[in-house]
């Protein structure tokens, strides 16, 4: 039985049926330390100022300087922010930029228009993964929509290419299929919005003779997110076991520059376990549970290299071999 005083965060920690269960088996001190993750720091959303600065940087290199290698850092550099800041956007629609509801749902909704989806679309799907992970009801499974097991073989490998563009269509259909009637008519809206603004973008660029600055400061930049978006969509959930909240996701440790360029987004499995702790705590997570992790055989990596090395090869028939996993 949960202890009455770990009700709220039990709520938020849910990642399925059996984590309520699961976190109610942890030592009593360990949730009350757990507890403590859950406030928010709302100053501390203060950090999508530097990724919008990183991205009008990196996309001034880019339309500015015509190196080659000077506009590839330049893609790359707002690529990455345009991914954080879509990150940023999936904090938002957990809550844990503001604790407000009025305030995440706007942020959710001006971080993804960037990324081109919606924060309302985004927050249905999302929050469907989270409380279904990698079950037959969660819209992210693969093995969902596909039986085939060459199929989803193939499916597997042009998630690294294609991915983001899937999901570009994926989000919307699932929000639509499964929000409540006044979700769906903000759903609706807020694409409509979206479509307003890139449309107006476009307009004034063709008008003042300045199409290639959306091009090389946004369009191509968005390539190179995507493709940071597939590799993490590869590392999260898939080849992992479902049926326990520590073996479905997984966790890739990596260092300090990655992190902070994932917002913690890296620690994919304390993320699962507790959607309501904001990503600045995630690391403390992830130590306060090194031993669970560890009992239960958890996947968690040290690298992205490494796992990508073992996906590429693994495959979707398989789990990624037990070597490339520490023993956190």
């Amino acid at each position: 039985m949960i202890d009455p005083a770990d009700r709220t965060v039990s709520t938020r920690a849910v990642s399925g049926a059996s984590s309520p269960t699961w976190y109610a088996s942890l030592p009593g001190e360990k949730r009350v330390e757990l507890r403590r993750l859950f406030g928010v720091q709302r100053w501390k959303s203060i950090i999508v100022v530097p990724f919008l600065a990183l991205w009008l940087g990196g996309g001034a290199i880019a339309v500015g300087l015509e190196q080659w290698h000077l506009k590839l850092m330049g893609y790359v550099t707002a690529g990455v922010a345009l991914h954080t800041l879509g990150i940023l956007m999936h904090e938002a629609v957990h809550g844990n930029l503001f604790r407000h509801r009025a305030a995440d749902r706007c942020a959710a909704f001006l971080l993804g228009a960037p990324v081109l989806v919606s924060g309302a679309a985004y927050r249905i799907t999302h929050l469907l993964h989270h409380r279904y992970n990698r079950g037959p009801r969660d819209p992210d499974e693969f093995g969902n929509y596909i039986r085939n097991p060459k199929l989803l073989s193939l499916a597997f490998y042009v998630w690294g290419v294609l991915g983001m563009f899937v999901f570009l269509v994926h989000v919307p259909i699932n929000a639509l299929r499964n929000g409540t009637r006044r979700e769906r008519v903000i759903v609706v809206t807020q694409y409509v919005v979206l479509a307003a603004l890139y449309a107006c973008a476009f307009a004034l660029a063709l008008h003042l003779d300045a199409a290639d600055v959306l091009v090389h400061a946004w369009l191509v930049p968005l390539l190179f997110a995507f493709l940071i978006i597939n590799i993490r969509g590869w590392s999260e959930h898939m080849l992992t076991f479902p049926g326990h909240p520590l073996t479905e996701t997984r966790t890739i440790i990596s260092n300090r520059v990655v992190s902070f360029l994932l917002c913690n987004l890296n620690y994919h499995l304390e993320h699962h376990l507790f959607p309501g702790i904001p990503w600045y705590h995630l690391p403390r997570v992830h130590k306060q549970l090194r031993e669970e992790f560890r009992v239960a055989g958890a996947f968690v990596y040290r690298s992205y290299v490494r796992f990508v090395w073992d996906a590429v090869w693994a495959g979707v028939h398989g789990r990624a071999p037990a070597m490339g996993r520490e023993a956190t």
